[in-house]
């Protein structure tokens, strides 16, 4: 395992080939697809592999991603802070191992690259149900779907909730022992939660798919189930969540989609750690190179959708996310 000076070091090095503003903003005006991905060309993004065409273009940002991976897995300062990279592929291939086995599926098309486990192997010791190897929420949760499977109770919403609250669980346990990722974990699972209760508006159902680690309590999300959304505004308003409650709260109200309360949730770990910007304290630069990397990975995403999609630069920009 790395040291944190040594993590930090790399990591600081590695911002010099980020894509950075200047060139997002060029993505985002671009004319077409086409024109977008040229800029890219100019950093080798994607190391430069050839598309068959513009749709194609998941291609580039799935050879980024397995770069960074590969980064965290080697850098990494603690075994925690790759687990919190890491883990969330291994669920969502174990999700998709469990739903193979018993319904008699192909999963390739449902898993993602490897995250601490080889999922070729994950797959296989689902197949023979040996789990003692996993991580213990992981364990669980596969033990539950198999139970559920067998006695005809298992269904797609009752595994995706089973894992969800697993991952988030097992997360919690790396959390825990930084300061850092402690206050983005805490702020994750709150924004799950908001996201639930405001699209169900259903106390119940939000309480049943409830992850835990948060500041937001059952009472707190049972209001934002049962009261007004101006009222829950009013209520909120000096919540350090203020804002990307206030977001959830007006989409709702105009039975909208809920982008603006996601874009904003999702760029809260970039908004807390640019705080630390010039600190060499602790593992924060590690942590703002993968922010910052994770987030240029999906402003990609989001530029060239919106291109393809016929949309004009001020609504792609309106939607990209927290960054540099």
């Amino acid at each position: 395992m790395a040291n944190s000076v040594y993590s930090n070091a790399r990591a600081k090095a590695l911002e010099n080939y980020l894509l950075g503003k200047e060139r997002l903003n060029r993505m985002a005006e671009s004319e077409n697809a086409e024109d977008a991905l040229r800029i890219l060309s100019e950093v080798n993004f994607g190391d430069g592999i050839t598309l068959d065409n513009t749709n194609d273009f998941e291609r580039l940002i799935d050879v980024e991603r397995e770069k960074l991976f590969d980064f965290i897995r080697e850098v990494a300062p603690s075994e925690d802070l790759k687990k919190y990279f890491l883990l969330k592929n291994d669920f969502h291939n174990a999700e998709a191992g469990i739903k193979a086995k018993y319904l008699k599926i192909d999963e390739t098309k449902m898993t993602v690259s490897n995250g601490l486990i080889d999922k070729d192997l994950l797959k296989e010791k689902i197949l023979i149900d040996e789990y003692k190897d996993f991580p213990e929420e992981m364990a669980n949760a596969l033990l539950k779907c198999d139970e559920a499977f067998v006695s005809g109770k298992a269904n797609g919403a009752f595994v995706g909730r089973i894992f969800k609250q697993a991952y988030y669980s097992e997360l919690s346990k790396c959390a825990s022992k930084n300061k850092a990722l402690k206050e983005l974990f805490a702020v994750k699972v709150d924004c799950v939660n908001i996201g639930t209760a405001m699209r169900s508006r259903d106390f119940e159902v939000t309480k049943s798919s409830m992850v835990f680690g948060g500041s937001l309590k059952e009472d707190d999300l049972k209001f934002l189930c049962e009261e007004s959304f101006e009222v829950i505004k009013e209520r909120f308003k000096f919540h350090k969540l203020a804002n990307i409650i206030e977001a959830a709260a007006t989409a709702a109200s105009s039975e909208k989609p809920l982008s603006d309360f996601e874009t904003l949730a999702d760029g809260y770990a970039l908004s807390y750690l640019k705080k630390f910007k010039y600190s060499s304290d602790g593992v924060y630069p590690f942590l703002l190179y993968v922010f910052y990397k994770l987030a240029e990975l999906d402003n990609v995403r989001i530029i060239l959708v919106g291109l393809l999609s016929g949309h004009s630069a001020i609504e792609i920009k309106g939607r990209l996310r927290e960054s540099y």
